[in-house]
Parts: C-alpha cells; sequence; structure tokens
C-alpha cells in the first residue's frame, strides 16, 4: 500500500513541481505509515525509482534515445543505459533515505 501510495504522490507531485517533490513525499507517507526503517528504505528507494525508470524509459523511447544520447555525451557517460540506471538510483537513494527519515521522525515524537 506504501508503495503505491509513494508513486502515485509523487508522480501527481513531480508533474506539478520539481523533482524534490518526490523525497518530500516519501518522507510524509514514511512518517504517517512506515513500520520499521529498513522497511521504509526499501519501500521508498524501490517505489521511487519504478518511477524514474518508467519516466526515463517514456523519455527515451518518446524521443527516439536522442536527448539521452546528448546527455550521456555530455557527462562522458559510455552508454544510454547506464544513464537510466544512475538516474533510477539516485532517485531511489535519495527517496529511500527520505523514508528513512520520515520513519526515525515519527519515532523521535513518539
Amino acid at each position: 500500500m506504501l508503495y503505491v501510495l509513494i508513486i502515485l504522490f509523487s508522480a501527481i507531485a513531480q508533474y506539478f513541481g520539481p523533482w524534490w517533490l518526490m523525497p518530500i513525499v516519501c518522507f510524509v507517507l514514511c512518517l504517517w505509515k512506515a513500520d520499521a526503517a529498513l522497511k521504509a528504505f526499501g519501500v521508498a528507494f524501490f517505489a521511487a525509482a519504478t518511477l524514474w525508470l518508467g519516466y526515463a524509459s517514456y523519455q527515451h523511447f518518446a524521443n527516439e534515445g536522442l536527448i539521452g544520447q546528448k546527455v550521456a555525451d555530455i557527462f562522458k557517460i559510455p552508454n544510454v543505459l547506464v544513464l537510466v540506471v544512475i538516474t533510477t538510483l539516485i532517485g531511489g537513494i535519495v527517496s529511500g533515505f527520505a523514508g528513512m527519515a520520515g520513519y526515525y521522525c515519527r519515532r523521535a515524537l513518539a
């Protein structure tokens, strides 16, 4: 349930705002619903990684890989697939730590 909520609210937040709204969504939802720190990190990580992987793949296929290749060339990354994996990991790690911070804030306030 938390996984679906994070994907849904993060997608809505990122559609209307900047990328850093996603960790805020993970923080708030894990503050409200997470049962354990590791679970909060894992659920937030995989939900955000799924969302960013899907959106990066959509962007890649929508413009036939042109923008992805140009970005990979700018950062001197050998392959667009590596760029998508790095993007997914960054989104997942940032959101995972935000989710874990939300859980620890709830414990600190309890």
